[in-house]
């Protein structure tokens, strides 16, 4: 007794999985990332109506800084998933 319910069926293992510490780093920049893009629909939005050159040039340093947040990750090696040795 005091096994979890699953579907009627019994578990074949525990149900805890140790990831690997990576992973959770790429989870997190990933959300970062998302989380930045999402700032790029209102703006898209609001460029159409903007005049100028002003509205150009935030946006150009806005995505400027994210292309440079991702060089200096892959330039850190984060996107680089090491192999398992048997």
């Amino acid at each position: 007794m005091g096994m979890s319910y699953e579907c009627g069926m019994r578990p074949l293992a525990g149900a805890k999985i140790r990831y690997h510490l990576s992973y959770t780093i790429y989870a997190l920049i990933f959300l970062a990332f998302e989380v930045d893009v999402l700032y790029l629909f209102p703006v898209a939005l609001f460029y159409s109506q903007a005049s100028g050159f002003s509205a150009f040039l935030k946006v150009f340093v806005f995505l400027l800084v994210l292309a440079l947040a991702v060089l200096f990750f892959h330039a850190k090696g984060v996107f680089e998933w090491s192999q398992k040795k048997p």
